[in-house]
């Protein structure tokens, strides 16, 4: 076999060559990791909005099982009465609202009285008066 011999154009054509494959390679190489950097930061993203809806759903769950106790437990005030003392604000006595009389009032819509049943009487009386 016989050996080739090569001109110093043809050798330094060949480097030139080789370097430039090799810096294809490189700038090749640099675009793949670019694309992978990109794509496991928008894969991360992905992740971090999942888990916020998640965590926002979570937080809607809660808010409407809080709001359907405190639905359930004005319910349940709503149709409790007890007796309570209140101040006439005429007389300054203080005189007692029955839970009877809280049931009817909340049925009539009425207001929580203000003035005992003495004081009120006296305001029929002198209405009564007026109007004859």
């Amino acid at each position: 076999m016989e050996e080739k011999k090569y001109t110093m154009a043809e050798l330094l054509a060949e480097e030139d060559e080789r370097l430039k494959r090799e810096a294809e390679e490189a700038e090749r190489q640099r675009l793949i990791n670019e694309e992978n950097k990109r794509l496991e930061k928008e894969r991360k993203h992905q992740e971090y909005l999942a888990e916020k809806e998640r965590r926002h759903q979570e937080y809607l769950a809660e808010k409407e099982r809080r709001h359907q106790e405190w639905l359930a437990e004005k319910e349940r005030r709503a149709n409790t009465f007890e007796d309570k003392m209140l101040t006439c604000k005429k007389c300054g006595k203080e005189f007692l609202w029955s839970a009877s009389e809280q049931k009817f009032f909340k049925e009539k819509s009425f207001f929580r009285p203000s003035m005992c049943k003495e004081c009120r009487a006296s305001i029929k009386v002198i209405n009564n008066f007026r109007r004859s």
